[in-house]
């Protein structure tokens, strides 16, 4: 589904993925409706451990499976000991620089909780985008027999234990579950009684296999720890045809590295910020309030997403744009030095042959020549 064209009308959409089953199937509606262009997803994590906020699943796994329905992914990490205020804004922006980005719509796998609808009505009003719930009032037994029939194949992540016994995480979210289920709980935890994360479900390129291990129960919360199996193993499960799981046969246990830049929204400020600004004095002190933190903060988080310094980054930034210039401009060093935020033209070509190996000079002879 992924390369078929849409029609010239169909609604740039972003949707708000959780891993659960209800995302899953929300993607199953809106890609089977010409009125939705679906081109990517949004998932909200916790900012200090980098887990889908209460799934309780790590993010990597979230990657895995925008890899497997083929589209990018983007978070939007949280601070889930501030205000809900404070939150409410993040989310706000968050939104905000989707909108930014081209997306008309955001979608929501919600079924029935108004609260919820409106909590998200809320933090997506000045956004500008139209906020749409394809699976809204839909009888959840009846919805979860469809999901099941059609072979989604889904683990129990983390439980509320004011409604459900904590050794129901790491149970396969099949019939027998929920039949299982005491009365006054929906089949489909549209109250957040319970939670899931999806291995395969229709139009899902591949399997993203996971094993439920440890459990932790955190106040009214149990979480099953979801650990990764080695996709090679999976090529050959539901979902994907003999012939095809053939081809994928090759070893993806090392899959490409993400950029974080495109995945996390406040990174992704950043950059868009270094990069219209670039000539300026840009400090930790000024983007971190780019990024709505504090500077220790900002210079933790970017060092652990990124893997290396902000000062360090943004050096290779500017000299990355400076052989850009060096390429496509006749200008002299001396001011392509200035144009990428370098004081003095000796300090420039110091750092570019640091990185380059070679003088400014010598650099653009040699794209000359190619």
């Amino acid at each position: 589904m992924v390369g078929e064209p849409f029609p010239w009308n169909a609604r740039p959409t972003w949707l708000c993925w959780s891993g659960g089953k209800d995302s899953a199937w929300a993607l199953r509606e809106l890609r089977v409706d010409a009125s939705f262009q679906v081109r990517g997803l949004i998932s909200l994590v916790n900012e200090k451990n980098g887990r889908v906020i209460l799934h309780g699943v790590r993010h990597t796994l979230i990657q895995r499976q925008a890899e497997a329905v083929g589209l990018p992914l983007r978070f939007i990490p949280l601070d889930w000991t501030s205000s809900r205020g404070e939150r409410n804004a993040a989310l706000a922006r968050g939104f905000g620089d989707v909108r930014a980005d081209g997306a008309a719509c955001v979608a929501f796998g919600d079924l029935f909780a108004l609260e919820g609808r409106d909590r998200r009505l809320l933090v997506t009003a000045d956004s500008g985008l139209e906020v749409v719930f394809p699976l809204w009032n839909r009888d959840t037994r009846t919805h979860s027999v469809e999901m099941l029939e059609a072979g989604l194949s889904a683990w129990v992540c983390s439980v509320d234990t004011g409604f459900l016994p904590a050794n129901l995480v790491g149970r396969r979210f099949d019939a027998d579950f929920v039949a299982g289920l005491p009365e006054g709980v929906d089949p489909c935890g549209g109250n957040d009684e319970f939670h899931t994360f999806v291995e395969w479900a229709p139009g899902w390129d591949r399997r993203v296999r996971v094993e439920p291990t440890r459990s932790i129960e955190v106040y009214d919360a149990a979480f099953a720890e979801m650990e990764p199996l080695p996709e090679r193993e999976a090529s050959g499960d539901a979902g994907v045809g003999a012939g095809v799981a053939a081809i994928r046969a090759v070893d993806r246990s090392a899959p490409p590295r993400i950029d974080p830049f495109s995945h996390f929204g406040r990174l992704d400020r950043v950059r868009r910020h270094v990069d219209r600004r670039i000539a300026e004095d840009l400090t930790v002190d000024v983007v971190a309030r780019v990024a709505a933190m504090s500077r220790g903060g900002f210079s933790r988080y970017f060092r652990e997403h990124v893997g290396t310094t902000f000062a360090g980054w943004l050096a290779c930034r500017r000299i990355e744009r400076a052989c850009q210039l060096l390429r496509e401009t006749n200008d002299a060093v001396s001011r392509i030095a200035e144009a990428v935020g370098f004081h003095s033209e000796r300090t420039f070509r110091r750092a570019f042959h640091e990185r380059m190996d070679c003088s400014p000079s010598e650099y653009r002879r040699k794209a000359l020549e190619e």
